[in-house]
């Protein structure tokens, strides 16, 4: 194809409308099926928001006629949790002979795929780690997840050998988290003569923070291992839904909780929680979220709808 103006014009045009459903696509967590709490403040300003929460609350009495109702006063006492955006994304070289040589639909197909693809799973990391710590920076040793002071709970604190390394799967109420997103994906573009090619960019704002601590666990397992001696069990999650429920962490509509699990411990269970009794089919596309999420979806079972995903927090020192 020729590299006059008007073909570089239509490239952008074209990148900037495939852009934004590609990356919607491709994004997991910022779906309202998984955190239910989330505000979209583009053009709005100001970087941060705030979410009120109640992290507790009593339980009502019964009262004589006539009798003073507050007696049993139940405080709202809201806190409020800031979410300030950051910034993701990456960028690619697309040189002018790759333009001369190519097909528009090839070289737009590719640097679509690579933007989107790169800031969903920048977006996805930031997200999981907040689970774990609720920071963007992974903890170095698992034995901090003690459900205080941020950190998630660790449910099979012994998993693996003393000082080995596990992956954290995440177990949890989408009434857990908090999202807000400043900025959907968005192109640029810059002809860079030195070099005789163009610099394309893709950047999202977002954040999120956790709201709720005892709405989500951890289940650790063996990194990247799908041996099953002293890994993570179908037990374990049972456990975590056991605890989610005393916590009364609120399900979903159809009363379900999720795990994120790595593609080994999908391995490891997938005889359990595709065979086990009351494990079902999956919803509809349009019933549950976006194609990302669909693709993740393993099956449901034991009050959990199983996804898989890459972007977990893994590689973590366990010492026990």
């Amino acid at each position: 194809m020729s590299t006059n103006s008007g073909n570089i014009s239509a490239l952008f045009t074209a990148v900037t409308t495939d852009l934004i459903p590609f990356y919607e696509s491709a994004v997991l967590l910022p779906n309202q099926a998984l955190i239910t709490n989330s505000i979209n403040i583009e053009g709005g300003a100001g970087d941060s928001v705030q979410f009120p929460t109640q992290n507790s609350f009593n339980i009502g009495t019964t009262i004589v006629e006539g009798n003073d109702v507050l007696a049993a006063e139940n405080p709202f006492a809201a806190t409020a949790v800031t979410i300030t955006a950051k910034k993701r994304g990456s960028g690619t070289y697309v040189t002018v002979e790759s333009l001369e040589d190519g097909q528009m639909d090839v070289v737009r197909g590719a640097v679509v795929s690579q933007l989107s693809s790169a800031a969903a799973s920048a977006t996805d990391i930031a997200g999981f780690k907040t689970f774990i710590n609720n920071t963007e920076v992974a903890p170095t040793n698992a034995n901090v997840l003690v459900g205080t002071d941020g950190n998630i709970l660790l449910t099979n604190a012994t998993v693996g050998a003393d000082g080995g390394t596990i992956d954290l799967n995440v177990v949890f109420s989408n009434q857990a988290m908090g999202y807000m997103s400043k900025r959907n994906i968005t192109a640029s573009m810059e002809h860079d003569v030195q070099y005789d090619r163009y610099i394309m960019t893709g950047t999202v704002r977002n954040a999120f923070k956790k709201l709720r601590e005892n709405h989500m666990l951890a289940v650790g397992s063996i990194a990247g291992s799908t041996a099953s001696a002293d890994n993570a069990t179908l037990v374990d999650f049972a456990s975590a839904v056991s605890t989610l429920r005393a916590n009364n962490a609120q399900p979903d509509a159809s009363g379900f909780y999720y795990a994120c699990i790595t593609p080994q411990v999908e391995y490891l269970l997938s005889s359990y929680i595709n065979g086990v009794s009351g494990a079902g089919n999956i919803g509809a596309l349009s019933d549950i979220g976006n194609s990302a999420l669909l693709r993740a979806v393993i099956s449901e079972a034991i009050g959990l709808r199983w996804l898989r995903t890459n972007n977990l927090v893994t590689g973590v020192t366990n010492t026990q």
